[in-house]
């Protein structure tokens, strides 16, 4: 089998459609569909699920893909190998990413990937999103992790990559602490501590108290997660911010309570569409974790639902 066709296969299953990931490829959806029919006739299985709108991976396709990722690489960095040898530079690659990496394990894929290709050298730039997008579109970066806001944007290609959900932050000592979830409606009349207007979750909020039919009391606006926890803990108020950064913040000092209907927001990698992305970008696409992306996808399904 050549082995090329493991980096392809890795490539398909992080792209979830087979137009994505042949554009990636540079090559034609056919040719790609091809070379993955191959593989599964000559592994007697199948590798994906073609019956749904995205593709999915098989029980054997899953068990394979460690194994292409890592097959992948090892071919990447044996051509490197022969290149530093010859005196050629390493490829650079430039990751950017929205000011919360750790909680939203993105710290984590760009530093893995970077151990694991010591042969590219990995830039790492923070920005909020419009910059990010900015930056794509004059080609100043190669791919960036965005929170996506659900806009229609065809100048850019994005893969899910982790999914957040909206909580309600409250004190430990308030009525509804211990409640599994909750309605927005049902801290009508307490004081919001809010993330500044114009911010992504401010917006969300702000349009979910109109669908309630109420306008918050806003008593605090600040930039600071930290702060407006701080301000909850006291007894200020409450606030609506994401599980996964406030949960490292919090330490125990505020109880989250997941709002219902379940708001989530999804963090994708972000390409610009019909851009001529390097060997090093899809290297990279090819060693995102398998599992975290379907969590997003699956998340996104469920903020896909109707209320």
């Amino acid at each position: 089998m050549d082995i090329s066709r493991f980096g392809e296969f890795a490539i398909l299953a992080q792209s979830r459609t087979f137009l994505d990931a042949a554009e990636l490829l540079f090559m034609s959806q056919s040719t790609l569909s091809k070379h993955i029919m191959a593989m599964e006739h000559e592994l007697g299985c199948k590798l994906i699920d073609r019956s749904q709108r995205h593709v999915t991976l098989t029980a054997q396709g899953e068990a394979l893909l460690p194994y292409a990722q890592k097959i992948a690489t090892l071919q990447h960095r044996y051509l490197a190998a022969i290149q530093i040898g010859a005196g050629e530079p390493l490829e650079h690659l430039t990751v950017g990413s929205i000011p919360i990496m750790a909680p939203y394990g993105i710290t984590d894929a760009v530093i893995d990937f970077q151990q694991a290709n010591p042969s590219y050298s990995v830039e790492l730039i923070e920005g909020e999103g419009d910059t990010l997008k900015r930056m794509l579109l004059h080609e100043d970066i190669d791919l960036a992790f965005i929170r996506d806001g659900g806009a229609i944007e065809p100048e850019f290609k994005k893969i899910p990559f982790t999914t957040d959900r909206l909580v309600a932050v409250l004190p430990l000592d308030h009525p509804l602490a211990e409640r599994d979830t909750v309605e927005i409606d049902d801290l009508i009349d307490e004081n919001f501590l809010m993330l500044p207007q114009g911010s992504f979750v401010s917006e969300l909020v702000l349009s979910l108290c109109r669908e309630a039919g109420f306008g918050p009391r806003v008593t605090f606006t600040g930039k600071r997660a930290e702060n407006i926890i701080s301000l909850v803990a006291r007894g200020a108020g409450v606030s609506f911010l994401m599980r996964k950064p406030t949960e490292s913040l919090a330490s125990g000092k505020v109880a989250l309570v997941p709002l219902e209907p379940a708001t989530t927001s999804e963090v994708r990698l972000y390409l610009k569409r019909n851009a001529a992305h390097s060997q090093a970008v899809v290297s990279f696409i090819g060693f995102l974790p398998y599992r975290q992306l379907l969590q997003g996808d699956r998340a996104s399904s469920i903020a896909a639902r109707p209320s």
